[in-house]
Order: C-alpha cells, then structure tokens, then sequence
C-alpha cells in the first residue's frame, strides 16, 4: 500500500477560557515530554507560544488532517486548546535550505 507523502500544517490554537490553570500548570512536563517525542518521530516541527494572547502555533508534519488530529490528540494540553488548523504549502529553495542547514 503506498504512503501518503507527509505535509505541513499549521495549527492555531487559543486556550479555552475555562481551563483549570492548576491542572493546566500540572501537566506542563508532561506536555514537554511529549512534544519531544514527537519531534523526534518527526511529527512535530517548530512550535511557538504566546502566552499574552492565550495562543500557541505548532507545526505538524502528517499526510493529512485526520492525522494531525491524530498527533494533536497525543498532547497533554490538547483538551484545553481549541485549535484550527492550517495546510501550508510546500516551501520554496529558501526555506528547504534553511531547514537542511537546521
């Protein structure tokens, strides 16, 4: 069966105003742990937090939406984000190689 070629996502997600922040603040390890993990199976690129705006932006490299919601879900944090999420283009020579010298 062949495999769908990876893609790159964007996902925008804002903290949801009932969040237990304890709980929230409780499972911050774990959530760095995870993101690790994925970054090393290569599911996972940058990832950015804007804590002023409640907001978070993650690359998600996956062959598609389905399974970007798939990763998301593997996050500790997920259940308090609401998250759209975003299929970019490819990048242009630049931007490969700069991700090749990364």
């Amino acid at each position: 069966m062949p495999t769908t070629p990876a893609k790159t996502f964007m996902v925008f997600a804002t903290l949801r105003d009932d969040t237990d922040v304890a709980e929230f603040a409780a499972l911050r390890d774990d959530e760095h742990r995870q993101l690790e993990v994925l970054r090393s199976e290569g599911k996972i690129g940058a990832h950015y937090v804007s804590p002023a705006r409640r907001a978070t932006f993650v690359e998600v490299i996956a062959a598609d939406e389905a399974q970007v919601a798939e990763t998301l879900a593997t996050l500790p944090f997920a259940r308090f984000f609401d998250a759209d999420v975003y299929p970019t283009s490819p990048p242009d020579a630049a931007e490969a190689a700069h991700r090749a010298r990364a």
